[in-house]
């Protein structure tokens, strides 16, 4: 589930062979913040498998932004989950991250407007490391799943391969050394007692370059959503690029993070920031649409949010230099 669900999200370092492990492909805390950009999501195929293979694509139509964010999971409703990735409300996951393994836990999707609430209690696997090309993991899954307004379990399965190598060629810029993913879910779910019955089908195809972007570089993604209530299934097809894939890191615009004091948090009316870094000079607060709320000047290692005129809620917090590079990032609650 991805873009969800996705998913996923992360960086490699070998050069020589095509290989993905924990280091170049799991989503952790501290390699965070990237963005994608929507582009043509009806012509757009994923091209041949194999190895040696070229992929050109046009890019056109290229319009919603996406930030993601990654944090340490706290949220025991996804249990043993230790990794959070989310741009939106509708769009989050969570992940068991380990040196052996990739597994996804669940999280909130949408699918052409339909959001669908899934919790795992046999986790898709995502990847065995290492992978490299003709690498394929199947594993079983089931759980707990909210679609359609109702409750209900689900089973189903995840395949997940590592079926091409070769090079992406976009308008502004040729990758070499491409992995490309291809993961595909099923899920049957059995809602309000069996009265009624949904199928949700996922197919993701991610291209990765193993010394740039933790995150595919270019991703096609297609859901379809179909129940016993009768009507046209939900589909949908979205094809995404790094915003910034002209960069051969989106890690480029980021530094170290630095040490930052948030108080109190939740919070109901203000929330302080406090460093002894002299790089940082704004704090900019978003909701979790990506939206910014708010945006404070950091004079001596301070600077406070009002939040009384904010929902309750999550929001997300960002501390740039005077190049508005980021320094640091987190999250607060505010409660009403």
């Amino acid at each position: 589930m991805k873009k969800t669900l996705l998913f996923v999200f992360t960086f490699f370092g070998l050069a020589a062979v095509a290989q993905l492990t924990q280091a170049n492909h799991a989503p952790a805390v501290g390699n965070l913040q990237y963005k994608t950009i929507q582009c043509d999501s009806t012509i757009i195929s994923p091209g041949a498998a194999g190895a040696g293979q070229t992929w050109t694509y046009a890019l056109n139509n290229l319009n919603t932004v996406k930030h993601y964010t990654t944090y340490a999971s706290t949220d025991v409703t996804f249990n043993p989950a230790n990794i959070y990735v989310g741009s939106s409300s509708t769009n989050t996951s969570y992940y068991l991250s380990s040196a052996s393994q990739l597994q996804y836990y669940g999280g909130i999707m949408s699918i052409n407007g339909t959001n669908i609430t899934v919790k795992y209690g046999s986790p898709a696997i995502y990847a065995v490391y290492p992978m490299s090309l003709n690498t394929t993991t199947n594993s079983a899954t089931s759980g707990s799943v909210n679609v359609l307004g109702q409750n209900g379990t689900f089973t189903g399965n995840c395949t997940v391969t590592a079926d091409a190598t070769g090079t992406l060629v976009l308008p502004a810029k040729t990758f070499t050394n491409i992995i490309r993913v291809k993961t595909v879910q099923t899920m049957t779910a059995s809602l309000t007692g069996g009265a009624i019955t949904a199928t949700v089908t996922m197919e993701n195809y991610d291209y990765y370059q193993t010394n740039a972007s933790k995150a595919p570089i270019f991703s096609i993604s297609s859901s379809t959503l179909a129940s016993s209530l009768g009507g046209a299934p939900n589909e949908q097809k979205i094809t995404t690029v790094l915003e910034n894939y002209t960069v051969v890191s989106v890690n480029e615009n980021e530094k170290n993070a630095i040490e930052l004091t948030v108080f109190p948090n939740p919070t109901t009316n203000f929330i302080n920031f406090s460093t002894a870094s002299l790089e940082a000079v704004n704090v900019t607060a978003f909701d979790m649409t990506g939206k910014a709320v708010a945006t404070e000047v950091i004079e001596n290692g301070k600077s406070i949010i009002h939040t009384g005129s904010l929902g309750a809620g999550v929001y997300l917090y960002h501390v740039t230099d005077k190049n508005n590079t980021i320094l640091t990032t987190g999250k607060f609650t505010v409660s009403k």
